[in-house]
């Protein structure tokens, strides 16, 4: 995820993601912990929501930071071309990234252990076609009491193809890249920043984004108030939750005033 050193301890698992990075007197700085199809975002809402924003636009740029082990870009993959079809073209290749060069290892394998509700609730947002991405491996990790009544999958190369990973910080990426046309998953990491990070990330989204731009975070981020902070820098949550777009009715001098405000508040 994101810039935070040193790290001590590094102890990924693949499958069920947990994975805790320290500093080196022991606490937690960050954690990379995922699943196939995280239960913070309807996807099949979320496709239908770009769908009908892009219908008129041809190439959409998508990236995904914060990726983990790739579990969710995958899962948004399958499901992006299951029910778009030929239509999921303008949408790819994906770019996926993340600071964690362990993450990104596993991503790039994309060998995952999956409980049966996983499966189901992809096979569903897959329009059953799940079978069409993955492929069941012989059980990896058996003895690893997390992965009891789990199945071990395998992304299909045909998927894997259509996502180009990369070693990434947001704080730094979002500097430097185009952010029209472009849907941007900064999702459950916003945690992890300083106050003042949050802000900066925040600000410097906004100079970037436009009406053509979408941003989508998790449930997570609102924990340390996201939500708000994206509001005073002149975001608007759409129809589907945790999905962001820039507002188009934004006073500035308000505006400016609610995200100063913000620099006090935590």
């Amino acid at each position: 995820m994101l810039a935070i050193t040193p790290i001590k301890s590094h102890n990924p698992s693949f499958g069920i993601f947990f994975n805790n990075v320290n500093n080196e007197d022991g606490e937690i700085r960050y954690r990379g912990d995922t699943v196939i199809c995280r239960d913070d975002l309807y996807f099949p809402d979320v496709i239908d929501f770009l769908d009908n924003k892009y219908k008129n636009t041809p190439k959409v740029n998508v990236i995904i930071h914060a990726c983990s082990d790739g579990e969710e870009v995958y899962s948004f993959l399958g499901v992006l071309i299951s029910k778009l079809k030929e239509k999921a073209a303008k949408f790819l290749p994906l770019k996926a990234k993340d600071i964690d060069r362990e993450h990104l290892k596993l991503a790039k394998r994309g060998v995952y252990n999956i409980t049966n509700t996983e499966f189901l609730m992809a096979n569903e947002y897959m329009n059953g076609e799940f079978f069409n991405f993955f492929e069941i491996m012989p059980k990896q990790g058996s003895n690893d009491p997390r992965l009891k009544n789990t199945k071990t999958i395998k992304v299909e190369y045909s998927l894997k193809s259509l996502v180009d990973f990369k070693q990434s910080d947001i704080l730094t990426d979002v500097l430097k890249i185009n952010l029209k046309n472009t849907v941007l998953f900064a999702r459950n990491f916003w945690p992890y920043l300083s106050h003042q990070d949050r802000l900066k990330l925040a600000k410097n989204l906004s100079n970037k984004m436009d009406s053509t731009s979408t941003l989508i975070i998790g449930d997570y981020d609102k924990e340390c108030n996201t939500d708000e902070i994206l509001k005073a820098a002149g975001f608007v949550e759409t129809a589907v939750d945790n999905v962001y777009e820039k507002s188009t009715n934004i006073n500035s001098k308000t505006n400016i005033y609610n995200y100063q405000k913000l620099y006090l508040y935590k």
